[in-house]
């Protein structure tokens, strides 16, 4: 998605069991200031131990515990910094920990093409997301060597000073952003529910939690849901009388059975198609696109000290952390035809462009001018969002 919003607002609902049990005295929800609810992670890969059954296994050790996706690329476009903080403190007494719910089988296949210097444990269980108040991704919260939480962040905030001040136990109490969220999430599902779909026109912030069970979002356009739900397209096929509807704002609740393969975006669709005559599929096809690439010989773009967001009112984009998959996003809109990253280096940069042209050639000579980069016209197979009435 390239995007921070969307997946800073993607988080969890969670079975009705879960972190119901734990060590007594440590709370079954994370709060700042407070022992860490007790955790365990099935698998873990780049540490010394095959798995985590518990606190006692770190004993002494400060935590930063990171909650990501390999399809989140605000997650992805974090790697560089959380690798520099983990190479900076690998002698000192805390320890790095990436959290994913996904199967080791797609970290692994991630992980050939991505660096990860700190643990990573995949196929964690829906309590851990839920002990850790995970209201979106990436998510990142901070663990003192005496065991309590003291804050909840975003990775690109962890700096060395917060490392520094997390290990020296100084590091005041911090409920993060998202903490008017936590009431909200207080109390469990009702474990009665087996399947649900609803939607209903809205207005409002937009808020959204997604996990292998349960989907719910609030004040989200149908494009939005659509893409968390199926897959980010590289390109949009809507169809006559389908615009409106897809840029209309929607609540959205899903509750579809946790056994075997997720199973929410066929409920979704067949429930959208139901409400709304909306049939939508995702396909692979054929098709000319833009490739972005360097300028040989070009001088390189200056190099962020870590990820950020970045900034976009419509003619600017300034990108003080970013890869160049959020230019390419932009130069798509602005052009009509998908422009796919194929610079081969993820970042992040900093830099800044103004979209004041929709001819191609034009962006062209300024990317070359501005960025050292440039448009190729190539032939690639690309994901399409196929949306019919």
């Amino acid at each position: 998605m390239g995007r921070r919003l969307l997946p800073a607002l993607l988080a969890a609902a969670l079975l009705a069991s879960a972190c119901s049990k734990g060590e007594p005295g440590r709370p079954r929800l994370a709060a700042a200031g407070k022992p860490a609810p007790e955790i365990s992670l099935p698998k873990l890969v780049n540490a010394p131990f095959r798995s985590l059954s518990g606190w006692e296994q770190l004993k002494g050790k400060a935590v930063v515990l990171e909650f990501w996706a390999s399809w989140c690329d605000p997650c992805v476009e974090n790697l560089p910094h959380l690798n520099e903080l983990a190479a900076r403190y690998k002698d000192k007494p805390v320890v790095f920990i990436s959290v994913t719910d996904e199967s080791a089988s797609d970290v692994e296949a991630f992980l050939s093409g991505h660096r990860m210097d700190g643990w990573i444990a995949p196929e964690a269980g829906q309590d851990v997301f839920r002990a850790f108040r995970v209201y979106g991704r990436p998510h990142t919260v901070l663990i003192g060597r005496d065991g309590a939480v003291k804050a909840f962040t975003y990775p690109s905030d962890v700096t060395p000073q917060t490392v520094d001040e997390l290990l020296a136990g100084t590091l005041p109490p911090d409920e993060g952003p998202e903490a008017g969220l936590h009431a909200d999430e207080d109390a469990d599902p009702d474990p009665s529910v087996l399947g649900e779909f609803y939607m209903a026109r809205s207005s409002g912030t937009s808020t959204l939690r997604y996990r292998l069970d349960h989907f719910s979002a609030r004040a989200v356009t149908l494009r939005t849901a659509l893409d968390f739900l199926l897959g980010s397209p590289d390109q949009v096929d809507a169809g006559p009388g389908t615009a409106a509807l897809l840029d209309a704002v929607y609540d959205i609740r899903l509750v579809a059975p946790t056994n075997g393969p997720d199973r929410k975006p066929e409920l979704f669709l067949k429930g959208l198609a139901f409400s709304t005559g909306l049939k939508a599929s995702m396909e692979y096809r054929d098709a000319d696109v833009y490739a972005l690439r360097r300028v040989a010989g070009a001088d390189p773009l200056k190099r962020a000290a870590a990820a950020a967001d970045a900034a976009y009112d419509g003619v600017t984009l300034k990108a003080p952390g970013s890869s160049f998959d959020v230019l390419a996003g932009r130069l798509g809109e602005r052009l009509g035809r998908p422009v796919l990253d194929e610079t081969g280096d993820k970042g992040p940069f900093s830099y800044s462009f103004v979209f004041d042209t929709r001819e191609a050639r034009v962006a062209d000579a300024e990317l070359r001018r501005l960025l050292g980069l440039r448009l190729d016209l190539v032939r690639r197979r690309i994901k399409v969002l196929k949306v019919r009435k």
